[in-house]
């Protein structure tokens, strides 16, 4: 991850974060613009770890509620993402707060990164990794560089940097009723 950690804590962070995401969605006004607004929120709360600074609530509030209600995307401000982050059909993303995404990472729509219970780690994505429209990754795990997240896939296990996964992890358990 970059210097600046995958927050827009000062201006400087801001201005290059903001750069990133924008020369990593050519030709798509949505995701640049729904970029520039969670870079906006992210500066407006000041730093990551939460109670270090008064968060201002609205710029917060009126991203979340552009996002989660009018875009069906959750991306809150809290969470630490790379610069150059790449979203395609951004609707029915969510990611966790916890989580934590690399530079270059490639998101389609209705994927999912998060924790198995409440209190349960994250996924922390490493740089250039793309996902599959549906994928799901749950839990405290590790993608790696430059991994490749098949569509639908359903990861609950660490990939490798250079790794590729498809396919749900379903499998029957207890006996089936008939």
């Amino acid at each position: 991850m970059s210097r600046d950690d995958g927050f827009a804590s000062d201006w400087g962070a801001f201005g290059r974060l903001v750069r990133a995401d924008w020369a990593a969605n050519p030709r798509d006004a949505k995701s640049r613009l729904v970029l520039v607004a969670f870079r906006l929120a992210q500066r407006a709360m000041g730093s990551p770890a939460p109670g270090t600074r008064p968060v201002a609530l609205l710029p917060v509030t009126a991203y979340r509620f552009w996002t989660e209600w009018c875009l069906g995307l959750e991306l809150r401000p809290r969470t630490r993402v790379g610069g150059g982050l790449t979203i395609y059909h951004g609707f029915g993303i969510v990611v966790n707060d916890h989580a934590v995404l690399g530079e270059r990472v490639t998101l389609r729509n209705g994927v999912t990164i998060g924790n198995r219970s409440p209190d349960g780690g994250s996924p922390v994505i490493g740089d250039d990794v793309v996902f599959g429209a549906g994928a799901i990754v749950i839990g405290d795990l590790r993608i790696g560089h430059a991994a490749k997240i098949g569509a639908g896939a359903v990861v609950v296990h660490p990939v490798p940097d250079g790794g590729t996964v498809i396919g749900p992890a379903a499998r029957l358990i207890g006996e089936p009723v008939h």
